[in-house]
């Protein structure tokens, strides 16, 4: 069983070895140098898989609700015990059963990332199905935790509290809520080029030009769902900031869907498989305590819009040079900032019960701070912290920090381990608030 991270890339190396064996391909020894990286930076030791998960990597097969689909898949890593196809070393799945797909390519060109995309789009969409299907027919009622929170950091408004609440939605909402939900419960998929694009320029532009050729004469092209959940090619990957784990914001209904970046795929290969194993299993996973996160460049920002009968994504695309690109591949995570006229807002919620009436009078905010209500709320609203939820201004989560400075900001967070990172760091003065809300 797997019980390491290394270990995924190693089943997944000796897979893929015997899938090409024969074929010329110099390129070969990209996967190889990724198990190599692996060895070299220690990540084993923040990547431990916990024991008794029964985790595997195979090659084979999906089927949904007992259909066995036709495409056969480069790797799968699942759980616990599929059906093996005759005598080969193939193995058939229940789609419910396994957690991410690879698709492989020994050159990611157009045309093989054009195949790619569609082959999992293929799946997700049998995959969608098979949700409905158990929601209509058998009175499934999934875990809405993550996707709740999500969407109320992305749209600043409450979530449903199940899932048929969905109608109640207006249709933008709605189809940002049903994305959401998809992306925690379907499997995560792959796209590995061993070779292929040279720059990361090359890859954003390839991806968009894939969403471009596939908009038919109504204009309906690719969902959020169809998109891969990472594409790599050399040292360039994109990723899709669906909250497992990376998420990425521009203020509110600013949702930047696709992110590139350009150093280390296999350890961001390695931190999708390790979130969707913890959302899985609903397990803790241990992640290493540091401030350094990835340095995401946005590719796409996606907003949903109606038009007519037509409800469907809006994207909006942000195309800088290669040289523009050019970056360090961390940059420190850092807390939420609030102006004094946020940080005293907040300081009123806390002895109102936690949240504030937008009806009350407020125009003592703009003769204090020379700041309009609207744009203090829009400024918490923006931070992802907070949602106006009928009429009341109110955390998302149940538990906040507020740390204010000596000028009377301050920042906010719900990681209260990773803010005392980031303020130990800092040599100002601050009072650490704990903001709850039931």
């Amino acid at each position: 069983m797997i019980e390491k991270a290394s270990e995924i890339l190693e089943q997944f190396i000796a897979t893929e070895s015997q899938r090409v064996e024969g074929i010329k391909m110099p390129h070969m020894p990209t996967l190889g140098s990724a198990y190599e990286e692996i060895t070299r930076q220690g990540i084993d030791s923040n990547f431990i898989i916990p024991k008794g998960l029964d985790l595997k990597v195979v090659s084979g097969f999906i089927s949904v609700a007992g259909e066995m689909l036709p495409e056969q898949i480069d790797c799968m890593l699942v759980h616990g015990d599929g059906e093996r196809y005759g005598l080969t070393e193939q193995y058939i799945y229940n789609i419910e059963l396994v957690l991410c797909i690879f698709e492989v390519k020994k050159t990611l060109n157009k045309t093989d990332f054009k195949d790619a995309f569609e082959h999992l789009n293929k799946i997700r969409q049998k995959f969608a199905h098979l949700f409905e299907k158990k929601l209509i027919e058998e009175g499934y009622e999934p875990d809405l935790t993550t996707a709740s929170k999500l969407f109320s950091q992305i749209t600043g408004k409450p979530a449903p509290e199940k899932y048929h609440n969905i109608h109640d939605l207006e249709p933008e909402d709605g189809i940002l809520f049903y994305t959401l939900v998809q992306e925690c419960y379907a499997p995560a998929s792959i796209i590995h080029g061993y070779g292929g694009y040279k720059t990361e320029s090359g890859l954003r532009k390839a991806f968009i030009d894939i969403l471009s050729d596939e908009k038919d004469s109504s204009g309906i092209g690719f969902g959020i769902p169809s998109f891969p959940t990472l594409v790599t090619a050399n040292n360039f990957c994109l990723v899709k900031n669906n909250g497992v784990p990376y998420m990425a914001l521009r203020g509110v209904n600013n949702w930047v869907t696709v992110s590139s970046t350009r150093h280390n795929p296999a350890a961001m290969m390695l931190e999708i498989i390790w979130s969707k194993i913890s959302l899985y299993f609903d397990v803790s996973m241990p992640w290493k305590e540091t401030l350094e996160t990835e340095n995401l460049s946005p590719l796409l920002t996606a907003t949903g819009r109606k038009e007519g009968e037509q409800v469907g994504w809006w994207y909006k695309t942000n195309e800088p040079s290669e040289k523009l690109l050019q970056r360090e591949a961390k940059v420190e995570w850092a807390p939420s900032f609030l102006s004094e006229a946020a940080i005293t807002l907040t300081n009123l919620m806390l002895i109102r019960g936690g949240q504030f009436d937008v009806s009350e009078s407020s125009g003592w905010l703009e003769e204090k701070f020379g700041a309009t209500f609207d744009k203090v709320t829009d400024e918490l609203l923006s931070s992802g912290y907070f949602m106006s939820d009928n009429g009341l201004i109110r955390p998302i989560e149940a538990v906040s920090y507020i740390a204010t400075f000596d000028d009377h900001s301050g920042v906010i967070a719900t990681d209260r381990k990773m803010l005392e990172l980031w303020l130990d760091k800092r040599e100002q003065d601050f009072v650490i608030s704990i903001f709850p809300f039931m």
